[in-house]
């Protein structure tokens, strides 16, 4: 399962989608010029400026009949075929569409600048946990250690290291530098870093406030492994947590931007 609106979705709406694609429950999707709604997928330029697309909404529903599983995403999905003469059963469209209507439909909960999200966060594939890190040098006064290489290199300002054991385990600290292994950071821990204390990085998402991400090409998780030096969105995190192997999330929002066509 990928993302779900965690508050705040003014309307669901019932929409076609782009011809011979497959959309999944729990995806983040774009309204295409043409035909329906597409992947909202990867950004391109910083705040996405280069694609400029806007996100639509959440995916929620589908009238296939008979559910079809996708066993890499974990959710159902549909894909669109020509509806001239099909056999295919779909069921449950509402809204203006005939009910006899053979073509793929989804159902989208619309999302604005104020619709907070959750979604999963992975190492550049779905389920794929976070890189544990394991410190090889600490630091006495908090502010430092070295690791195993990291998915990716953090960006300074917007990285939030947590550790999962050690001295300082259930400790949240957002980053300062730009390094796979050296991480640093300001804000003491309330012990030293000690040698074989474990830890993840969530590269571009602070603790709360203005961060960068980058999805997947299907935009169904967070990608912990994108570089986030020239392509990402812009988001405001709610709430991150990096507390479990394979489980970590991040609750948020779209930053405004996103949602004007003719920004910069």
């Amino acid at each position: 399962m990928g993302f779900e609106i965690y508050h705040g979705t003014p309307h669901t709406v019932w929409v076609p989608i782009v011809d011979l694609d497959t959309i999944y429950i729990g995806q983040l999707v774009a309204c295409q010029v043409n035909e329906g709604i597409v992947p909202l997928g990867t950004a391109s330029g910083a705040n996405d400026t280069t694609g400029k697309k806007v996100p639509m909404g959440v995916v929620v529903g589908l009238n296939l009949a008979i559910p079809s599983y996708d066993s890499t995403f974990k959710t159902d999905k549909i894909t669109d075929a020509s509806p001239l003469n099909s056999t295919v059963d779909y069921r449950l469209l509402e809204g203006k569409h005939p009910k006899g209507d053979t073509a793929a439909y989804a159902k989208v909960a619309i999302i604005t600048a104020e619709t907070i999200l959750k979604g999963p966060i992975y190492n550049a594939a779905f389920g794929t946990a976070m890189v544990l890190g394991t410190v090889t040098t600490g630091d006495a006064n908090g502010v430092s250690c070295t690791v195993n290489t990291l998915e990716v290199a953090g960006v300074a300002g917007l990285a939030s290291v947590y550790f999962r054991t050690g001295n300082c385990k259930g400790v949240y600290r957002v980053t300062d530098d730009s390094s796979a292994t050296a991480v640093t950071w300001d804000k003491a821990t309330p012990r030293a870093v000690a040698v074989g204390d474990t830890l993840v990085r969530a590269n571009g998402l602070r603790i709360f406030g203005p961060s960068y991400t980058q999805f997947d090409s299907e935009s169904m998780y967070i990608n912990s492994a994108a570089a986030l030096t020239t392509d990402y969105f812009g988001i405001d995190v709610i709430a991150l947590d990096l507390s479990e192997a394979s489980k970590e999330y991040v609750i948020f929002k779209f930053n405004a931007d996103h949602f004007c066509l003719k920004r910069a």
